[in-house]
């Protein structure tokens, strides 16, 4: 799935709750993985078959895969690839039958927030403990620690769609202005660009996000056992949004909604948007008039110095019986050769190192959608996902939403709001 990131709801999170029930039921020790790797490896003739999972690629990327797999079966000949794609909300409902049923997959897409969860309660492999350097090796250090927990890594980076600015040159000629290029330029331009052209600048995502990014403010302490975001500086900027929002020079109802983003620019009122290089393809088809008048610049650029790029995972599950074999798959579909074959396939981006490096990515500048290709590449090495590296990250972010927006719509005060989040997130990281 070629996707932009989604909080979980609590469906889902009941839904993890099984898959995790299920685990703990079945019961799988660590003696008994090893034990079957040890088998495998002393008998490489022993004919295995892999289950692999996706999310939402099928029949779009029959060839690619049918391909790949063909091209893994010659270097390994006793092993068969079974391949079952299913949709977003599928996949996790399969997880939870398969589990109970003591049958679970061996490699799995999963995206990083339900990787973090899924890690935090045994359920995946550490690959810094069971992969080889050499296969630890290859990943842009940002997205390889995506999925970190203390001293572990539970998943190998895939693809992802790391943010350009999409900005409208006929609003920005009408305000006499050029495109921001970080997040203070937001605030010192914002109310201007409205009085002038009568659409809005931009659409902040979600606050914490904001904060963090944006402004360097750590939501969470080094260690991530306490909530840090709870200070001054905080509330000065949290009381500067409040400000804009109920002044409108913010759209109060549109944060960190990517929808009603993409609706506001492909009408003409709002200037600009950070989003993937393919939302340009719907810009195109919704609003042809608007594409005439878009063109491409770097992302904002906050304190943090990283930009955002979702990307999806490749994770090997614990109860696997084959983790050797699993782990050199996994790192088979994700290394350089084959990412920047499926990047080409699929216009996402990699998340290896040399891949993200190859000219490819600069070969076509003529038109908006190479331009956006060739602006991401640039910032792939400073991009990471929009995670807070902990198990309920879900959870957490869910209650600074809800904390935040009560301040905006003027239901608390911004202090209130900080104090009730800094409660409750310190009550989720002690439970």
């Amino acid at each position: 799935m070629i996707k932009s990131k989604i909080l979980k709801t609590v469906s889902m999170l009941l839904v993890l709750v099984m898959i995790v029930t299920a685990f703990t039921a079945c019961g799988n020790s660590s003696s008994k993985s090893n034990s079957n790797n040890a088998k495998t490896s002393n008998n490489t003739a022993e004919k295995i078959t892999l289950q692999f999972w996706t999310i939402s690629l099928r029949p779009k990327f029959d060839n690619y895969f049918n391909d790949l797999f063909a091209k893994y079966k010659k270097l390994h000949p006793n092993v068969e690839i079974k391949w079952t794609d299913l949709p977003y909300d599928a996949i996790q409902n399969k997880l939870v039958a398969s589990t109970a049923g003591n049958d679970v997959p061996d490699v799995v897409n999963l995206n990083t927030d339900m990787a973090l969860q899924l890690a935090a309660k045994g359920a995946l492999v550490d690959l810094n403990k069971e992969a080889t350097d050499e296969q630890k090796s290859i990943y842009i250090k940002t997205l390889w620690e995506s999925t970190k927990i203390k001293d572990g890594i539970y998943a190998f980076p895939w693809y992802g769609a790391p943010s350009v600015m999409i900005y409208n040159k006929a609003l920005f000629e009408k305000a006499g202005m050029n495109p921001p290029k970080t997040y203070d330029d937001v605030f010192q331009m914002a109310k201007e660009f409205k009085d002038k052209t009568g659409a809005y600048l931009y659409v902040p995502d979600y606050f914490h996000n904001e904060a963090y990014w944006g402004y360097g403010i750590n939501i969470l302490n080094e260690d991530k056992t306490k909530a840090a975001f709870n200070t001054p500086d905080t509330l000065a900027l949290l009381e500067k949004f409040k400000e804009y929002y109920q002044n409108d020079i913010f759209p109060l109802d549109a944060e960190g909604n990517w929808t009603k983003m993409l609706q506001l620019y492909s009408t003409g009122k709002l200037g600009l948007i950070n989003s993937g290089a393919q939302s340009l393809s719907r810009i195109k088809d919704e609003a042809p008039d608007i594409y005439k008048n878009t063109d491409i610049t770097q992302p904002l650029v906050g304190k943090s110095g990283v930009i955002d790029n979702p990307i999806m995972d490749l994770v090997v599950m614990q109860k696997s019986q084959h983790h050797k074999e699993a782990i050199d798959f996994a790192n088979f579909v994700t290394n350089d050769e084959n990412q920047l074959e499926f990047a080409k396939e699929a216009k996402v981006f990699p998340s290896t190192i040399k891949a993200s490096q190859d000219s490819y990515f600069k070969s076509d500048t003529s038109t908006l959608e190479g331009k956006a290709i060739s602006i991401a590449a640039d910032f792939l090495s400073k991009s990471t996902d929009k995670t807070l590296g902990v198990p309920n990250s879900g959870d957490i972010t869910s209650e600074l939403i809800k904390e935040t927006d009560e301040a905006f719509h003027g239901q608390k005060t911004p202090k209130q709001a900080l104090d009730d989040a800094e409660k409750n997130v310190n009550q989720m990281l002690s439970g």
